[in-house]
């Protein structure tokens, strides 16, 4: 989470108690109301750190892709994003949903006296994963700000 607060300053703005939650380093923070931490295997070298993005698929079928902050950095991919809740909007389903992302929002609230955790008993699925863009971005719309998103990305040395 320290990550993508760097990642995505305007973190701050959107979600201030999870922002100072953090700073303070509290011993147990909950996942704001509105946003959820996903979390898949990655094993590609390609590596992209951005902040908030909306994607459409407008091509074979209606799914979206939204993120506040994501990281892709092999072994995990991270993506913050916003939580909907079940429900359906009008870009479709969530592409994290169809592939059915682990949800992490509840390791929020281990304290740093934790220091291990058997991942079984924390997830009971943990797909491998692409970035969901990746060998089809012609079928995307993808809309960000200039301003507040930056996008780095780059190969990992195999």
């Amino acid at each position: 989470m320290f990550g993508m607060f760097a990642i995505s300053p305007n973190l701050r703005v959107i979600f201030p108690e999870l922002a100072e939650d953090l700073r303070a380093q509290r011993r147990h923070i909950s996942m704001p109301d509105g946003a959820t931490l996903r979390f898949a295997i990655y094993e590609d070298p390609a590596a992209r750190l951005t902040g908030p993005v909306h994607s459409l698929r407008v091509l074979k079928r209606r799914e979206h892709y939204s993120t506040f902050a994501e990281i892709f950095f092999r072994p995990l991919a991270w993506v913050l994003t916003p939580s909907g809740r079940g429900d359906v909007p009008p870009g479709g389903v969530s592409i994290l949903d169809r592939q059915r992302w682990a949800t992490a929002d509840d390791w929020l609230q281990y304290g740093p006296d934790v220091t291990s955790v058997d991942l079984r008993n924390l997830c009971r699925y943990v797909p491998f994963v692409q970035h969901p863009l990746a060998g089809s971005r012609e079928d995307w719309i993808e809309m960000y700000s200039d301003e507040i998103t930056p996008i780095l990305e780059g190969r990992i040395p195999v």
